[in-house]
């Protein structure tokens, strides 16, 4: 399984993992806001004939003590709770929402979007080889969608109640035409998300570069955790969530 860590917009050199990997590597950083670029990549990492997950910055278990309990913060316990709706952007091949759809003790409705068809026809066949799902209710959909226009992949307002990024804003922010996309790529993420639903963003980028922009593309509100220090760069998770249908009170209501 391999690992890639991105250098932070503020330098232009590339994680060490990247050269490689790819022949072509000294271009990927200008090109990744083009969409084939990411068919040429995950075509040279099927080269061998077996698919295997391609992590940026850190796999699941790295983070499945976070992920996990933002999972439960989703839904209020109930005897019977209903699937917990999770859209992973730019998922590549990682193995991150396999990791949820696997370890879940809730039902989860996992959809995993790429821009790439070859990123998701290899994801289709790792997904082929997961032990079935902790829990019997929990369902996993792979989807070939732009994360910047999800409406014309027909996903609607409010339609998913966490929403996660590894690396695919950052990748959107490291080329010199990605900034106005990673804004939009914020704006549609929230517009999924039902009130109250979460976006969650993983990123090596300090926080004085990214709430400044968070706040920018998707307004007041962004929270910082620090992930830890995983070979050597330390990673952040930032929170935005979607606010919350205000209940009127009775006062308002007079």
């Amino acid at each position: 399984m391999a690992v890639l860590m991105l250098a932070p917009r503020r330098g232009p050199a590339l994680g060490p993992l990247l050269r490689p990997l790819c022949s072509w590597a000294d271009g990927l950083l200008h090109s990744m806001a083009q969409p084939g670029t990411w068919d040429r990549f995950y075509t040279q990492q099927d080269t061998a004939g077996t698919p295997s997950h391609f992590n940026w910055f850190f796999d699941y278990t790295a983070i499945s003590g976070l992920l996990l309990p933002a999972l439960q913060g989703c839904n209020p316990p109930e005897p019977n709770p209903s699937p917990i709706r999770v859209l992973e952007v730019g998922c590549g091949t990682s193995d991150l929402s396999l990791g949820l759809y696997r370890e879940s003790p809730h039902p989860v409705h996992i959809s995993c979007v790429d821009v790439s068809p070859v990123a998701i026809r290899s994801l289709r066949r790792l997904v082929e080889e997961v032990p079935p799902p902790r829990h019997p209710l929990s369902q996993l959909h792979l989807h070939v969608a732009d994360a910047t226009d999800l409406e014309g992949g027909d996903f609607g307002d409010g339609s998913f109640h966490l929403v996660l990024d590894k690396g695919t804003c950052d990748s959107l922010l490291r080329c010199a035409q990605g900034p106005g996309q990673a804004r939009q790529l914020v704006a549609e993420c929230l517009r999924v998300l039902c009130p109250g639903g979460s976006l969650l963003q993983f990123s090596d980028e300090d926080p004085d570069a990214r709430v400044p922009f968070l706040e920018q593309a998707g307004g007041p509100g962004v929270t910082v955790q620090e992930v830890g220090h995983i070979g050597g760069m330390c990673y952040y998770v930032y929170t935005l969530c979607r606010p919350a249908l205000e209940t009127p009170t009775t006062g308002a209501l007079n």
